[in-house]
């Protein structure tokens, strides 16, 4: 497991591009708030389908990096390796959201900060916060808590053989999923057997296909740019979508999109546009940090009472293109040095 794992740049396009569905949502949403956007285009609510897409990734980049090992060793190294990658700047932007709250406490809007909600949060703990929403204190971390147990879950997969460990996967995530249909009471048991987590399981199966080398013809890959454009394009008529009965099926878009970009014979070999693969290194801090670029550049517009001189379309590009510009330089000032001092930390001892 300690051997370089080669880096797919058709993942890291897909990355950049869950990540920025992300961002122009809650960009979007805000923006919205303070200078209502004449949005005539579908129903931005339906861009966390990003979400779904990471979900999916997650399970193929697990299967990936583990490369077809087992044993106690390498789930342990698995497992602090996944620990060392995400808990240390999801820690530090939960810190300085933390500082923020305590001194401008109405950044939270209605939810209060509480000294044991911010222990949960830095531990993957669920719960529900003082404004009745199921997120920690960094709103984007809900989706961590699933990391986390995927993480773990898995970690204790890989203690069996390989051809073992994803059929317990499998029967792991089929059984937690029964148990909600069933009626499944409590926060845990509710919040870990949502279907979501099957996103994860097709991911890994995904990532099991790969190592095995079974693999799509490589002409695939292009139905596959296909289909992602077009499924973006589509996000601009979901309403229309919707009212049709159709909808917007957000778990099968993710899937596809990694089944089609990512299993094709030598998609693993194919290089991608310079731009998208620097933001998809940088989409873990995008997806963190893009908040306090909303945050800051809102409540300036406010301040300043020009919310209704500058178009809302202009504040909307601003925001963006400061987070995304932001995160290259967090991703190189904050993010790598951490990771590199973690990783150090953690494996000479």
């Amino acid at each position: 497991m300690t051997a370089p794992i080669a880096r797919i740049e058709p993942l890291q396009i897909l990355r950049a591009l869950a990540a920025i569905l992300i961002m122009a949502k809650h960009v979007l949403y805000e923006v919205d708030l303070i200078s209502p956007i004449d949005f005539n285009y579908g129903n931005y609510k339906h861009y966390v389908v990003g979400i779904d897409i990471f979900f999916v990734l997650s399970g193929f980049i697990m299967i990936y990096i583990s490369q077809g090992v087992w044993g106690f060793q390498n789930a342990k190294e698995f497992f602090l390796r996944r620990v060392v990658r995400i808990v240390p700047i999801y820690w530090f932007y939960t810190a300085v959201l933390a500082v923020i709250a305590v001194l401008i406490p109405q950044v939270l809007g209605n939810a209060e900060f509480l000294p044991l909600d911010f222990i949960k949060s830095l531990f993957f703990v669920p719960y529900v916060n003082t404004a009745g929403d199921l997120q920690p204190l960094l709103a984007n971390g809900w989706s961590l808590n699933y990391e986390m147990y995927f993480y773990l879950i898995f970690a204790l997969c890989l203690l069996l053989p390989m051809p073992y460990s994803l059929l317990a996967l499998s029967g792991y995530f089929l059984v937690t999923i029964f148990t909600n249909f069933a009626g499944a009471e409590g926060l845990f048991a509710s919040f870990y057997s949502r279907p979501i987590i099957l996103e994860f399981l097709a991911g890994a199966i995904i990532g099991f296909l790969f190592l095995k080398n079974i693999r799509l013809p490589s002409w695939c890959f292009y139905i596959g740019v296909v289909f992602v454009v077009s499924a973006v394009m589509a996000l601009f008529f979901t309403d229309s979508l919707d009212a049709q009965g159709i909808g917007y099926n957000k778990p099968l878009v993710g899937i596809l999109s990694v089944l089609l970009l990512v299993l094709p014979k030598g998609a693993e070999n194919l290089r991608m546009p310079r731009w998208g693969v620097k933001i998809g290194d940088s989409s873990y801090t995008l997806y963190l940090a893009h908040p306090f670029a909303i945050g800051a550049i809102t409540q300036l517009v406010l301040l300043t009472n020009t919310e209704s001189v500058i178009h809302p379309w202009f504040i909307f590009v601003v925001i963006s293109a400061v987070s995304i510009y932001g995160s290259f330089i967090a991703y190189n000032l904050i993010e790598k040095p951490a990771l590199k001092w973690s990783k150090k930390l953690v494996f000479s001892r």
